[in-house]
């Protein structure tokens, strides 16, 4: 996901590249990202470039209920902008590019010096931030049996049974109250 924005720092502002890629990997920290679908376009500003794009991916993950493997899919609105290393390239006023001066040095949004531009790292981390706390098989999954490790989207467990029959026998004789 490497782009050559020579020709966007060199053009003017408002100059884009538009692009579209699909069945891409994210991998990083033994965390992966598959089926990357990517939309968007890198737009010159005066002194950035400014990345719109609309992701989608899958992650495989554990149901946080029943642990049974399944399938996440992520949906992810990303926009960001990126620093050129070669900012001198945007602009011809040579004064400009020694009063070009950001306090924020993050390399997953900084262009290089052979003015490419890579957004798998910056999207590996939009992904990361999107996923799921607790990833569900299902919205309806019943989990599993705290006592028997059941998987109760399968089956009533036999402990369950068991406890149904004789839970609370004395609350059941209780006169009601009126």
């Amino acid at each position: 996901m490497h782009f050559n924005v020579s020709g966007l720092l060199t053009g003017s502002v408002g100059d884009e590249i538009r692009f579209h890629f699909a069945h891409e990997t994210l991998d990083n920290d033994g965390l992966s990202f598959r089926e990357v679908e990517a939309r968007g376009k890198l737009m010159r500003t005066d002194r950035t470039v400014f990345a719109e794009i609309k992701v989608k991916a899958q992650l495989d993950a554990e149901c946080s209920r029943c642990l049974v493997d399944t399938v996440t899919h992520l949906s992810l609105d990303f926009v960001e902008e990126f620093k050129p290393l070669n900012a001198d390239l945007m602009h011809r006023d040579p004064g400009w590019f020694d009063q070009y001066e950001s306090t924020e040095n993050d390399e997953a949004l900084t262009i290089d010096s052979t003015n490419v531009l890579d957004i798998s790292t910056a999207l590996w981390q939009g992904l990361s931030a999107a996923m799921p706390m607790n990833p569900l098989c299902r919205p309806s999954c019943q989990g599993m049996c705290a006592g028997c490790s059941a998987d109760l989207n399968l089956s009533r467990c036999a402990c369950q049974i068991a406890k149904s029959s004789s839970e609370f026998p004395r609350i059941r004789n209780l006169p009601t109250i009126n």
